[in-house]
């Protein structure tokens, strides 16, 4: 290890984030293209094109109906070996209830017809291994037929109508389950003066119908296998809510602008500030020529986009990937985009050289290349998976159970709402040209944005060990963060010591940046101190059992997703959930406070996250004593978390 001049240092911080940079490239391509080969989804199928082994099909008792006359609808689930769905949800035992179960209603686009009791078909018991030891499951398996009676409402006119179904299910083998989906089927009806039955053969169907269901109609439009929330997508950030259906035209243009809008607001997270200092020298470099800068911006912003078009692809295609940030919850991964970072730190530093064998340099594209822009791009986006912006993780969630061409679209407005600010920033580099380009000052800022780099990188480093020593449900230790708060304390004496030396201790510029230093030094020992303080709540670690237990005593059940690599959660967690007005309410002991940490692979914690609806984190979500969701959001208030919390005592 040898200190270098200045110019040798620039060298050397080209060589190291290009060689890292290129290696991030291919590990992460690596691992999706191993997931595929092992996904039992993704074999021989277009990633585009998910398995269809569920085809569903409804036929009507009768041809043509009139106001006031009751009908059946018999609604087949024609599933192929070896898949199955799962029972209803009265029907799934308790260990398993993260599981989606089957529901069947009528599409609220239906409001001419009343429903009445659903009669299920007979379901199998299978045992299956997902919590590790057997457990006995109802599942519906081969063709499989639900009969829904209804009543033609009083007042509807004559005419042609449609009634739409409503089928929400979740396809699983022995081993996996597929993304929960939702199908609307439509069956076409006539209105008139009276009632016509179908042909003989077409009323076969019905022959293990119970007319008792039909003679003694009584209307259900609350049984347990009602579905919801069809084509509906809500937001919620930071108390503003708003509403958008994305079956149509206008509510699907609507959702990708909010999508894009949630991707440009993930430059904002905790998650992405690593790569600010590699963005700011890249900048600060490609200034010096406007129209080669443009373009490394457009490329650097392809890099993004396509990341994320990955991931929509991967979420659409395959079995094993059903969360954005899924990545980080492979130990193993978070190390090592630990060690890349501080890698690409210390050679901002200028702290070492690393010569390798010319062929590499031949194949480790530079960062004023167009190649190497691109990886940059996908660098910063695969920084971006751990945070969810506000708005961005109900799209994403909502945009899982789509068609795969729906998810792709929803996950590219977001890649392509996140590259935008950067194609600006490369557009008009007018601010980088104001940083010092040579001398001592140069140096200085360079060490500075070096040591928060690798702080940053020390971060995902003990993350990814505490995910390696730790077994769900048990929560991480917090170790890791005295080691981030020690480098961020050291760099802000280092900016103190040497602003002084530079500038003299009479001149102001010099001793405002002194300042600046210890004030960045003291702060961040205040920050290790609060970050590994356990904090004012007892929480209790998520189990299905747990749970089950709580609701089993009455208790409504606060549950927090989150996980150590998301910074996001963690400052949510701290200002918002640790709060006084919160803390008070949580200490009454009507609400169980539980959290699902997801810092490694957590199965059962995953399971309830989908079942919640959501592929991202932070998530909170509070459930009352019978066990209905009654809030929910990532991006939360004090005042709307103890509103919540409040109806409950």
């Amino acid at each position: 290890m040898a200190f270098t001049t200045e110019s040798q240092s620039y060298g050397v911080q080209d060589r190291v984030r290009n060689h890292f940079s290129f290696y991030l490239c291919v590990t992460v391509t690596l691992w999706l293209i191993l997931s595929s080969l092992n996904s039992p989804k993704a074999n021989a199928q277009n990633l585009f094109a998910q398995p269809q082994p569920v085809k569903i099909s409804a036929v009507s008792m009768a041809k043509q109906t009139a106001p006031g006359s009751k009908f059946v609808i018999a609604i087949t689930l024609d599933i192929q070996k070896p898949w199955h769905v799962n029972g209803a949800a009265d029907m799934i035992p308790s260990e398993l209830n993260y599981l989606i179960p089957t529901q069947v209603k009528l599409a609220d686009s239906t409001d001419w017809l009343t429903a009445g009791q659903l009669q299920r078909p007979e379901a199998h018991v299978l045992p299956v291994t997902y919590t590790g030891s057997p457990i006995d499951l109802p599942v519906y398996e081969g063709k499989s037929v639900f009969y829904l009676p209804v009543m033609v409402n009083e007042n509807v006119a004559a005419g042609q109508y449609n009634i739409d179904i409503s089928v929400r299910y979740q396809t699983c083998d022995d081993k996996s389950c597929l993304a929960p989906k939702t199908e609307i089927i439509s069956v076409p009806m006539t209105v008139g003066d009276s009632q016509v039955f179908a042909d003989a053969q077409t009323l076969d169907i019905f022959n293990s119908f119970d007319t008792d269901l039909l003679e003694n109609f009584t209307a259900s439009n609350t049984d347990s296998t009602v579905a919801t929330g069809d084509g509906k997508v809500v937001f919620d950030a930071f108390g503003l809510s708003f509403s958008l259906d994305g079956s149509g035209l206008g509510g699907m243009l609507g959702l990708l602008l909010v999508a894009m809008f949630g991707g440009a607001l993930l430059n904002l997270t905790p998650c992405v500030l690593p790569v600010i200092p590699l963005k700011i020298m890249l900048l600060h470099k490609s200034a010096q020529t406007r129209g080669k800068g443009l373009l490394l911006g457009i490329f650097m912003s392809l890099g993004v986009l396509g990341f994320w078009l990955a991931l929509g692809i991967a979420i659409a295609g395959l079995s094993g990937f059903s969360e954005v940030n899924q990545l980080f919850q492979y130990p193993m991964f978070t190390v090592g985009m630990g060690v890349v970072i501080c890698a690409l730190a210390i050679g901002m530093c200028g702290l070492f050289d690393i010569k390798l064998p010319t062929k590499v340099y031949n194949v480790t594209p530079k960062h004023d290349t167009f190649a190497g822009s691109v990886l940059f791009g996908i660098m910063t986006a695969v920084l971006s998976t751990p945070c969810t912006g506000p708005f961005m993780g109900a799209a994403a969630a909502w945009s899982a159970t789509q068609p795969p061409l729906v998810t792709v679209a929803v996950f590219a407005a977001i890649g392509t709402g996140m590259a935008i600010p950067y194609l600006i920033l490369s557009a008009f580099p007018a601010l980088a040209k104001k940083m010092p380009s040579a001398g001592p000052v140069s140096l200085l800022v360079k060490q500075i944005l070096g040591l928060c780099l690798l702080a940053a990188g020390a971060y995902f480093l003990g993350v990814g060990l505490n995910g390696l020593l730790t077994t769900p449900p048990d929560e991480p230790g917090l170790w890791h963060w005295w080691l981030v708060c020690g480098i961020l304390t050291a760099a802000g004496f280092w900016l103190a010591i040497r602003s002084i030396k530079l500038g003299g201790p009479k001149r102001p510029a010099a001793i405002t940046w002194a300042i600046i230093g210890l004030i960045m030094a003291g702060g961040s020992i205040a920050m290790g101190r609060s970050l590994t303080d356990k904090g004012p709540i007892d929480w209790v670690m998520y189990t299905p059992a747990k749970f089950e237990q709580a609701q089993t005593d009455g208790k409504a059940v606060m549950v927090d997703f989150t996980a150590q690599w998301c910074l996001n959660c963690q400052v949510l967690e701290h200002q918002v959930l640790h709060s006084e007005k919160v803390v008070q309410l949580l200490r009454t002991g009507k609400v169980i406070p539980m959290k699902v940490d997801l810092t490694s692979a957590n199965p059962q914690g995953s399971a309830l996250l989908e079942k919640a609806g959501r592929v991202t984190i932070p998530l909170l979500v509070i459930y009352d004593a019978n066990g209905k969701e009654v809030f929910k959001s990532d991006s939360y208030t004090i005042s709307q978390v103890s509103k919540v919390l409040g109806s409950l005592q």
